[in-house]
């Protein structure tokens, strides 16, 4: 399977502009670093590593939850926890209804199937 994307910015937020980090990603509620990838392929990328001069990373990982702890000179280290890394469904719903049809009121992710839910109201809407 090919790996996820995930793309973030740190930002100092007393000036607006994106400022250099460290990035260390662990699985989520552990003190464990996860493998992490540079590419789809799998390539290895290091961990920790660190954002480019204006603050912006990226990084591949299995689908998961992560912990990203961002530190550094000047920073206040925080950590990002439970950040949901998943590939984007390929189950995509169109609807086109014709007059009293049910209609789409709100679609939801089933993250135990990994797919979108309509939700449908509980009457036809004229």
């Amino acid at each position: 399977m090919d790996k996820v994307a995930h793309h973030n910015l740190v930002i100092n937020v007393a000036t607006g502009i994106g400022t250099q980090a460290t990035i260390t990603v662990y699985a989520a509620g552990t003190a464990n670093l996860s493998t992490i990838y540079s590419d789809t392929a799998g390539t290895a990328e290091s961990n920790p590593f660190t954002t480019d001069a204006n603050g912006r990373f990226s990084f591949y990982a299995d689908e998961g939850e992560y912990d990203i702890k961002v530190s550094g000179a000047g920073i206040t280290t925080y950590t990002l926890e439970d950040v949901s890394i998943y590939a984007p469904s390929p189950n995509i719903v169109i609807s086109e209804p014709t007059s009293g049809e049910w209609r789409i009121k709100k679609l939801r992710l089933d993250t135990d199937e990994k797919g979108i839910i309509p939700t449908y109201p509980s009457a036809v809407e004229p």
